[in-house]
């Protein structure tokens, strides 16, 4: 409608796999550390991207709670702390915090 506008969307992907069901959100580029959640009794894992210590990225294997909290936090400018995810019996949905605005 004439006015340019900045592309806000978050960059996710979805596949299933045989039983597996693999879910990205963000871009992992960059990254400069990591923290891995398992569940080896419910056959689910997630790898989360950080870089400064932002959440920038995750790849979820069998895992849409946390795709969908990585997701949501990704695209309302909001962190999840790697410390406080590295519990994967803490849901990441109640962890996100919200980020200073730098703009």
């Amino acid at each position: 409608m004439g006015q340019r506008e900045e592309y806000a969307g978050i960059p996710w992907f979805w596949s299933n796999q045989g039983d597996l069901k693999l879910q990205i959100a963000g871009l992992s580029t960059g990254f400069d550390s990591t923290v891995i959640r398992r569940d080896d009794e419910k056959q689910k894992f997630s790898v989360l991207y950080y870089k400064d210590g932002r959440i920038i990225a995750a790849d979820c294997v069998n895992n849409p709670l946390d795709f969908m909290a990585v997701k949501k936090a990704l695209g309302a400018t909001q962190n999840i702390p790697a410390e406080a995810a590295a519990d994967s019996s803490v849901a990441l949905k109640t962890l996100t915090v919200e980020l200073e605005k730098t703009r």
